[in-house]
């Protein structure tokens, strides 16, 4: 029972090892490169403690020990960045201030008032510690304590309003990307289109393939130690101490890397999970770059109809329609669309429709701005979502309506 207990303890390290080298290697392909890397080569040295082998029946504890050491490490320096994040924010906050209001003690005098509740000053109690708080801060008031927390009000209202339209600007900022994520695509036309998104989507899996392969060759070279030259150190000591030291330290160090060599496959054998599993989804995701090549091939010989937008827009029909307007003034029209599933060109042939519709935004009769609404890959079909982003179009809290009309389409083979 003991034996069954600690086998299963071992199996759940080696996990646990697996486990740790794979984030390390998603860590890697963000911004964490170097957590990612402590992190897969502590999943190394867990995955070798837990190994068995002859010559450690019980694993390696001191590599465990390690390795949990490494996570420990990865974790102490979130730790400390959230430290270091959230000084850095509060030094910015203060200098944000000291550049608004020019007098941060004046602000935290005013802070301070309210907190302490002394802002009504027809008691004299709240006046008094107004006072006092004053000359905690070194703050003169010839004009009385009344007039120094009405300067202190006014200036905090001027960092309030700051602070909102630094938020606005940010939000603004995180609209504008979603602008050209969403456009990207909606001044191409025809198959043109569908081939730029198609190798779009082929790169991007050849470049995670890409990192996939050097995470796995990182885990088969962490750990790994490098065999030392017997012939060179043992004519090194041959020429310091004589002929028979020269053979004994050739000898020591020809035994000393067999050591290494054993060691070093114990190690590898421990990685190869790991490795096997990266290189499989480097493959895959070549694989699959590879058959989206074979796809534009054959998509080039979709026959595509002269079918007017106009018409086409007929076959389209719309619902759950809704215009989301931020505090910005960006508006983000939300629609489902579907295409008439008896579609056809030429009579017979199945099709789809692709391209963009623009969605036009009204303020009751009044056309506020217009939102560019890009079908998706593969064209429109049935209760398909579309978002479609106008920026600082609208006004917050009101409500809106769209209406849909044709910028470019076509209609194309299924």
């Amino acid at each position: 029972m003991m034996a069954y207990m600690m086998a299963h303890t071992r199996v759940e390290v080696m996990l646990l090892g697996v486990s740790v080298m794979f984030l390390g290697g998603i860590m890697l392909s963000g911004k964490f490169k170097g957590r990612g890397a402590i992190l897969l080569v502590a999943g190394v040295c867990i995955g070798i403690g837990g190994y068995l082998a002859r010559d450690m029946p019980n694993g390696s504890p001191v590599m465990v020990a390690l390795g949990f050491l490494g996570i420990a490490a990865v974790i102490l320096m979130f730790v400390l960045d959230n430290k270091k994040n959230a000084a850095a924010k509060m030094k910015a906050a203060l200098k944000q201030a000291e550049e608004v209001i020019e007098a941060t003690m004046l602000d935290r005098f005013f802070v301070e008032c309210v907190l302490s509740e002394a802002d009504d000053f027809s008691k004299p109690k709240n006046k008094q510690r107004a006072q006092l708080l004053a000359d905690k801060y070194n703050l003169k008031y010839p004009n009385g304590i009344e007039e120094l927390y009405k300067q202190g009000l006014n200036g905090h209202k001027v960092v309030s309003q700051r602070l909102v339209l630094n938020r606005l600007e940010e939000k603004r900022a995180e609209e504008r990307k979603e602008f050209e994520r969403l456009n990207k695509y909606s001044d191409l036309t025809g198959k043109a289109k569908r081939i730029a998104m198609l190798t779009d989507r082929a790169a991007e899996l050849r470049k995670e393939a890409k990192s996939q392969d050097q995470y796995a060759e990182m885990l088969m070279r962490s750990g790994q130690q490098k065999e030392r030259d017997w012939a060179t150190w043992g004519g090194i000591a041959d020429g310091i101490a004589g002929f028979g030291a020269g053979v004994s330290t050739a000898v020591d160090i020809q035994i000393q890397n067999m050591q290494i060599r054993a060691e070093n496959e114990k190690r590898r054998r421990a990685a190869l999970p790991s490795y096997m599993f990266m290189t499989n989804s480097a493959q895959g995701n070549r694989r699959n770059a590879d058959e989206i090549m074979k796809e534009i091939e054959n998509f080039k010989l979709k026959l595509v109809s002269d079918e007017p937008a106009a018409e086409l827009m007929k076959k389209i029909s719309f619902s759950n329609t809704d215009v989301l307007v931020s505090e910005t003034g960006t508006a983000m029209v939300c629609t489902s669309a579907s295409l008439d599933s008896k579609f056809r060109i030429f009579d017979d042939v199945p099709a789809i429709v692709d391209g963009t519709i623009i969605a036009e935004i009204y303020d009751g009769d009044q056309l506020c701005g217009t939102a560019q609404l890009v079908l998706p890959m593969y064209g429109l079909g049935q209760n398909i979502p579309l978002n479609g982003i106008c920026i600082d179009c609208c006004k917050p809290g009101k409500s809106y309506t769209a209406k849909f009309t044709a910028k470019n389409l076509w209609a194309m083979e299924k």
